[in-house]
């Protein structure tokens, strides 16, 4: 069994006292070594700035505006804003704003700039502080400025190239449409003018109205089926295929079917009665229910089955849901209208051939006008929100000019210094100590040599320290005496 080791406390005290001087010593180098480093270090400084991040409200389609108003969609937004207002196309512009390149023309980089720059949201509210540190506080007000003003351009230039895009499709499809009408309304002309038609008959209108119904809705479900193909393709290549289908979500597609069977339903009284009538009504704020519903599944699903955290990918995911969701939708309308455009041409067999003719024509006319009206209206939309700028972002606090460092911290670091100074002083003498094995006193020879002590040479040094303390203690007794009898 091996000899257990004990430690006395009063000999350490005593080992303390002992080696005080050195301690002093190692304390007194550790502060002067900080107090260099304080002469020496470059003071940092820093800018703050407080925004508010409001939850969109907007017309806008923009991705970023993909978000339901709860708590959680409302930490997802601040952390996507904060994403991007750290981004390279955010710091790159203010770092060739504030900094000169070197002999080669060479900027300093996007990572040692980024880490100067920090977010911090207040819990449960709207605002984020932006704080950018520098070695100047005109340099940290002035990078701080840079940093709003561009962070605000960037989510201009994101909001408007996502809409940028929709008006250029809407455009080209326009344009087609204009043709396309100008062609069918020549067609109708030539043929009324041939055929001597002047009025059709009640028949004939009254088809054309069920058949018009049909084509209207027709025209609005391609338009919106095209556009959910649109923005689903965009999201799918920004996502580089990453992200699961909304069909492998029982949930979401229990509520895309739901929602196909109402417009089923709606589509049917459309046939009959006007959109004012009240089962038109019913069954349109019912189908808004459900809309409602699925699109809180969706933000669900994107939260807690993500394969990234990351809140621009989960953005992008639940505009990925959504589109595939519009398009289940439309899809499954424009397969009832195909069963509704069967039985209106049972009865267009009936007419006579120069009827039916005419209904084609005519068909086609307004198929084309009200795919070109439906284009016009959305395309002065798309207009409106690319011309527009972003309010969700606004600056609540622009950014201040700091007076006085917040780095080096000159107390804290003396202080610092001074006490790892003296605590790995006092360590290394007691460690020291306790590690050194020479014989010390008389029963050290008893224990570790098994020899008898015959005799021992006093420590002149302590002998002395010893004399000096009696001749002390002596004197001062003396004193006592002869002042306490006089």
């Amino acid at each position: 069994m091996e000899d257990e080791i004990t430690i006395d406390l009063g000999e350490l005290l005593s080992i303390v006292k002992k080696k005080y001087k050195f301690m002093l010593k190692v304390t007194s180098l550790c502060v002067i070594a900080a107090g260099g480093y304080l002469l020496l270090a470059s003071p940092v400084y820093e800018s703050e700035a407080l925004l508010r991040i409001k939850q969109p409200k907007g017309i806008a389609s923009s991705l970023l505006e993909g978000v339901s108003g709860n708590n959680m969609a409302s930490k997802q937004l601040m952390s996507t804003y904060a994403e991007i207002l750290k981004s390279r196309s955010v710091i790159v512009p203010v770092i060739e704003k504030v900094e000169e390149p070197n002999e080669e023309g060479v900027y300093p980089s996007y990572a040692s700039y980024v880490d100067k720059v920090s977010t911090t949201p207040y819990k449960d509210t709207e605002i984020m502080k932006v704080a950018v540190q520098s070695n100047t506080p005109e340099k940290a007000q002035q990078i701080n400025q840079l940093v709003v003003e561009s962070f605000l351009n960037r989510l201009t230039d994101l909001v408007r190239g996502e809409q940028k895009l929709t008006r250029v499709f809407i455009g080209e499809r326009l344009v087609d449409a204009k043709a396309e009408l100008n062609v069918a309304e020549d067609k109708l002309t030539a043929y009324k003018k041939n055929s001597k038609i002047l009025s059709p008959s009640d028949e004939v209108k009254l088809i054309s109205e069920k058949v018009g119904v049909v084509d209207g809705l027709r025209a609005e479900n391609s338009v919106a089926l095209a556009a959910a193909k649109a923005k689903l393709a965009s999201v799918n290549e920004q996502l580089a295929g990453a992200g699961k289908s909304t069909v492998e979500n029982s949930v979401i597609q229990k509520f895309s079917n739901q929602i196909a069977e109402l417009e089923a339903e709606r589509i049917s009284y459309m046939d009959k009665y006007t959109a004012k009538h009240p089962k038109v009504v019913e069954t349109e704020d019912a189908i808004a229910k459900l809309k409602q519903k699925q699109q809180e599944e969706i933000d669900k699903v994107v939260a807690f089955e993500a394969p990234s955290a990351n809140p621009v990918h989960q953005q992008l995911l639940t505009g990925k849901f959504s589109s595939e969701a519009e398009i289940s939708i439309a899809e499954a309308n424009l397969a009832e209208l195909d069963r509704m455009e069967q039985r209106n041409q049972q009865e267009i067999n009936r007419l006579s051939e120069n009827e039916q003719e005419y209904l084609t024509l005519l068909r086609d006319v307004n198929v084309a006008q009200e795919i070109y009206i439906m284009l016009a209206k959305r395309l002065e939309e798309a207009k409106v929100v690319e011309v527009a700028v972003p309010t969700e972002v606004q600056v609540v606090d622009s950014s201040t000019l700091p007076e006085s460092p917040i780095k080096p911290r000159k107390f804290m670091t003396l202080l610092l210094a001074a006490f790892l100074g003296l605590l790995g002083s006092c360590g290394f003498v007691v460690v020291k100590e306790l590690l050194n094995k020479t014989i010390k006193t008389a029963d050290d020879v008893a224990t570790y040599l098994d020899l008898p002590v015959l005799a021992s040479i006093p420590d002149y040094e302590t002998m002395n320290k010893e004399k000096e303390k009696t001749e002390e203690t002596g004197l001062m007794t003396k004193l006592g005496r002869f002042l306490w009898k006089n």
